[in-house]
């Protein structure tokens, strides 16, 4: 049966509290629970004892707590499946269950709206399952970051493996990068711009960001066309310009093809400047 959390508030001050339990299929306690969760300020034991001259007045009731709603499901409870009549999730499609929940909050309401409350209702499950998978909110947004990172990775290295030459896979790395971002970045910007978030995930960008850079370093001192040092600054440069158009897709703040087209012809130019030079000098 729906209620709202009024109408049980004024069934537990009108007549005891097992009456009202008992026409719900529940018991007092467990009604007592509900109310407790629901914020529903309830009569004492003694209440229905006392002479109705000395009962304590029904008070106000107070707000519906953050992420609940006014209105709820009471009745009976259902009968107790077997359990070779349900599926359970298994604790990694649980895990996945709930980050996408968190990250459908997030998108629609803002990534202040994701806490373990809200995402244990829109899971339909108790916050206590939530808990059992993920610590607190800092261990879920984290989940969230790295597995936004990973995915944005994965999609990297599977773009440039397509290409056959240097000047391809740069120019398909980077269109790829802008496009994750303008789809997939306005999350990932919410959860780093989270103190604890960007601070914990500090050290695993960096390597991130090292790993990426290694092997272009590498062709670069290797083929003589410029010493590490200058190559560092080189790709620390032009890495800074893609993240920083990166950060404009996401947010928004400029149409997408004027962003594409200006960062792509910034790092294109700064990528294979270096051949030129040293075309130059061999001349």
């Amino acid at each position: 049966m729906q209620l709202t959390r009024a109408e049980l508030f004024d069934h537990i001050w009108s007549e005891p509290m097992g009456t009202v339990a008992a026409r719900y299929g529940l018991t007092g306690n467990g009604l007592a629970k509900i109310c407790d969760r629901l914020a529903i300020p309830r009569p004492s034991r003694s209440h229905w004892t006392r002479n109705p001259a000395s009962r304590t007045p029904q008070p106000e009731l107070p707000p519906a707590p953050l992420g609940l709603s006014e209105t709820f499901a009471l009745g009976r409870r259902q009968a107790r499946q077997s359990p070779g009549s349900r599926t359970r999730m298994s604790a990694e499609e649980r895990r996945r269950h709930l980050m996408d929940t968190a990250t459908a909050i997030a998108i629609s309401d803002g990534l202040s709206a994701v806490t373990m409350r809200e995402v244990a209702r829109q899971a339909g499950i108790s916050e206590t399952q939530v808990h059992n998978c993920f610590g607190g909110r800092t261990e879920l947004l984290l989940a969230l970051a790295r597995r936004e990172i990973a995915t944005q990775e994965s999609q990297r290295r599977r773009r440039i493996a397509r290409g056959t030459n240097r000047q391809t896979r740069v120019m398909l790395s980077t269109i790829g990068y802008l496009h994750e971002a303008a789809q997939r970045g306005p999350l990932l910007q919410m959860l780093l711009r989270t103190p604890e978030v960007r601070d914990a995930l500090k050290p695993e960008l960096a390597a991130l960001r090292d790993a990426a850079r290694e092997p272009i370093l590498q062709r670069l001192v290797d083929q003589g066309r410029m010493d590490l040092q200058s190559a560092r600054a080189s790709t620390a440069a032009l890495t800074a310009v893609a993240l920083k158009a990166g950060g404009i897709a996401a947010s928004r703040r400029a149409p997408f093809p004027m962003v594409e087209e200006i960062c792509l012809g910034v790092v294109m130019a700064g990528a294979f400047s270096d051949e030129s030079v040293a075309a130059g000098n061999a001349n």
